[in-house]
């Protein structure tokens, strides 16, 4: 089947997709969808769409492919933000739960002692793929200052437990992450979208509880970091009071979170 025929008609992609995935090859059905996606061809909302997205999101998930998640909620949000919102915010919610239940589920593996079963496309390595000096801190230094780099971005915590260590390496990091990876994409979408303000409150309250939880404190303060910068525009730039209306509350009310 020819791409312009995947163009022209999106649930032949899909189909395609779902085929690809069921011989085992989820990162062809990936970049398959991607493609779909990411088409500067016109494309007219509809409940395909909404499909195509929830697999995509759905595989990257499976494939720990944050980046390619966060390209493709910017992809999606384009073409619904008017036309569809309703969906924008049904897809955004279904990424960040079953991104929290699959870190949810890493952790108690972790506590458990299972090891993860190696696939064909990920290999259990520590956070980020390359190993950064950072991560040899100790407890003390690990609120080290961000260096910019997305790969970065989590540190390891140190353990007595060098078995507990790797476990946490192999299983419960990438979830983190990945977890992270989405509550960053999703605060930056909706930064400006009043419709959706809402669900900016509840990702960023859900980002801030992530951090208490697990004891992110460098990620803790990238995140006051952008929703300072997000109140700031929005004062700025959005011509909005933020002693009057919800938009602006909404973001208040996650600094006294």
């Amino acid at each position: 089947m020819s791409y312009n025929s995947f163009l022209n008609k999106p649930e032949n992609a899909l189909r395609r997709a779902e085929e690809l995935n069921e011989i085992n090859q989820p990162a062809a059905a990936l970049t398959l969808l991607h493609e779909i996606l990411s088409s500067r061809r016109h494309k007219t909302w509809s409940t395909t769409y909404e499909k195509i997205i929830i697999f995509y999101l759905d595989l990257c998930l499976q494939l720990g492919k944050a980046r390619e998640a966060k390209d493709g909620l910017h992809q999606y949000r384009n073409l619904s933000q008017s036309q569809a919102p309703g969906s924008l915010e049904g897809v955004i919610r279904h990424l960040i739960e079953k991104s929290e239940k699959k870190c949810k589920d890493a952790k108690e593996a972790a506590d458990k002692g299972e090891m993860p079963k190696p696939t064909l496309e990920e290999t259990p390595t520590a956070i980020g793929g390359e190993e950064s000096k950072d991560t040899a801190a100790t407890d003390d230094d690990e609120d080290l200052v961000y260096d910019g780099n997305p790969q970065s971005i989590l540190l390891s915590t140190m353990s007595t437990d060098p078995e507990k260590a790797q476990r946490e390496t192999a299983i419960l990091f990438p979830a983190l992450k990945f977890l992270w990876e989405v509550y960053r994409a999703v605060l930056d979408i909706l930064k400006s979208n009043s419709k959706l303000e809402r669900l900016y409150h509840g990702a960023a309250v859900s980002a801030l509880r992530f951090c208490a939880e697990y004891k992110r404190r460098v990620e803790f303060r990238r995140l006051c970091d952008m929703m300072r910068m997000h109140l700031g525009n929005l004062t700025k730039y959005g011509g909005v009071n933020v002693a009057r209306f919800e938009a602006g509350n909404n973001k208040v009310r996650c600094f006294l979170f």
